[in-house]
């Protein structure tokens, strides 16, 4: 039970109610005692009392411990994947990167592959164009009539396309 710190009848005691009697009262008052159940009661209730302010403020650290450690947790997750994110980006910024080259040095490899298969068609080219006009004149003078009536023959057919045509036009 509570026990009061002054004795001094002139300070109000408001550790219980209804506040025991003096001493020096009459006994009428003394009958108004607590019987020893109704103690041992009050005893109880105190200490209930007690435990439950106990439990409420264990409960409170511990809800205040469980807020704490998930805001750390969840802070601990968004620094991590803070990380994880700028660490595959630079991953990703790497393989970029790294596929830029490649492609750079393809394409270079591919130019200059173009460059070389352009200048071997142009040799081949010239020469075939040179075989071609070597051979068409060694043609013309070995068979100089026969390349005129060929020459004749090509013209008269151009020139019967070149009517047909515009007749087919002017319809």
């Amino acid at each position: 039970m509570a026990e009061s710190l002054h004795s001094n009848p002139d300070i109000p005691n408001f550790d219980t109610y209804p506040s025991p009697p003096p001493l020096n009262e009459p006994i009428a008052y003394r009958s108004l005692e607590r019987s020893a159940l109704e103690q041992r009661a009050a005893e109880l209730g105190a200490a209930a009392g007690r435990i439950a302010c106990i439990m409420k403020q264990t409960k409170d650290n511990l809800e205040k411990m469980a807020h704490h450690s998930i805001y750390e947790r969840l802070a601990g997750l968004a620094e991590s994947a803070l990380h994880r994110s700028e660490r595959l980006r630079r991953v990703a910024a790497g393989k970029v990167q790294g596929i830029t080259h490649m492609a750079q040095d393809k394409a270079t490899e591919l130019g200059r592959q173009t460059r070389e298969k352009t200048a071997e068609l142009g040799r081949q080219a010239r020469a075939n164009y040179y075989r071609a006009r070597r051979k068409a004149n060694q043609t013309v003078r070995d068979y100089p009539v026969e390349t005129a009536v060929a020459a004749g023959v090509a013209g008269f057919l151009i020139g019967v396309g070149l009517r047909i045509r515009r007749a087919k036009r002017a319809y």
